[in-house]
């Protein structure tokens, strides 16, 4: 069933005419079809599920790095590494939804052999919302893990610097009758996207957003951008998005900390990293008992 999203505050689109849209204007840029309907599919799907600074927002930016080179039309994943359980992957610069998508079934694949995986990618793309990936393995009756890194927007606790990504990251847990159990989040108290659509609106964000870079408190959405995002849990948040850092960009060899490259640097390949992990239930567990007790959790 056709369902509606607000692609903007002033603009309603049936999901499925949105995400033809979507594969449409990849396709006009050189996106094969089959890579252009897994893009447009994860964009739609996060505005779908109310995760509207992942979403369709994001198409611009994509349009950008494919006209400026930065971002490859056609992805060519390749296995650098590989073990049963493990695989190093290359994007070779390709679009990260595409890259994302096909790691992640060779997660799957690994996992029902070996029990668990873990698979590193580098040389990857801004992926969106990480959800979409570690759902994936939730009809195979398996958890799933995502996270990557991203352009730097935080510094070190005390500092002025700005030296780390959001570096977000996903868990998702099946149930049984009851919806999955899914943690989609990154590290600083609100995304980037967020100041952004209230910059756009003309509006203040709340305090405890953002630093300006000076240091200072900021309710001013345009110095926040230019500025540093504050950490949840201040150093905890700071630990965090250090370690899912070293997960991905440090132990793939990519980009890491501020050698990251925003989703706007449309003239640059970013190479962020990214890593994915399946967990097969019957490895641990009996699955129908499992699912109850998630169920009785719930």
């Amino acid at each position: 069933m056709a369902q509606e999203v607000t692609a903007s505050p002033k603009v309603m689109a049936r999901h499925d005419q949105l995400e033809t849209f979507c594969a449409q204007v990849l396709q006009r840029l050189g996106v094969p079809q089959e890579e252009a309907e897994i893009t447009a599919r994860t964009l739609v799907t996060a505005n779908l599920r109310g995760v509207d600074t992942h979403g369709v927002t994001r198409l611009p930016a994509y349009v950008a790095k494919l006209k400026g080179g930065a971002l490859k039309p056609s992805a060519n994943l390749t296995t650098e590494k590989e073990t049963i359980a493990t695989a190093l992957l290359d994007g070779h610069n390709g679009i990260g939804q595409v890259i994302s998508f096909r790691a992640m079934q060779m997660a799957i694949r690994k996992a029902k052999a070996a029990g668990v995986s873990y698979l590193a990618v580098r040389n990857s793309n801004h992926l969106g919302a990480c959800a979409y990936y570690a759902m994936m393995a939730l009809e195979y009756d398996m958890i799933g893990f995502t996270a990557t890194n991203a352009s730097p927007r935080l510094a070190p606790t005390g500092g002025v610097e700005r030296l780390f990504g959001n570096n977000p990251y996903s868990i998702a847990v099946p149930a049984g009758q009851r919806p999955p159990v899914v943690l989609d989040m990154a590290n600083s108290v609100v995304a980037a996207g967020k100041i952004r659509a209230l910059q756009k609106e003309g509006k203040p964000i709340p305090e405890g957003w953002a630093l300006n870079k000076y240091g200072e408190p900021t309710t001013d959405p345009e110095e926040a951008l230019k500025g540093i995002l504050l950490a949840i849990g201040g150093y905890k948040g700071y630990g965090i998005t250090l370690m899912m850092d070293l997960l991905t960009g440090v132990l793939t060899d990519s980009n890491y900390g501020p050698r990251v490259k925003g989703i706007d640097e449309g003239a640059e390949p970013a190479r962020i990293a990214h890593s994915f992990m399946a967990i097969d239930l019957a490895a641990f567990t009996d699955v129908a008992a499992f699912k109850a007790r998630m169920d009785g959790y719930i």
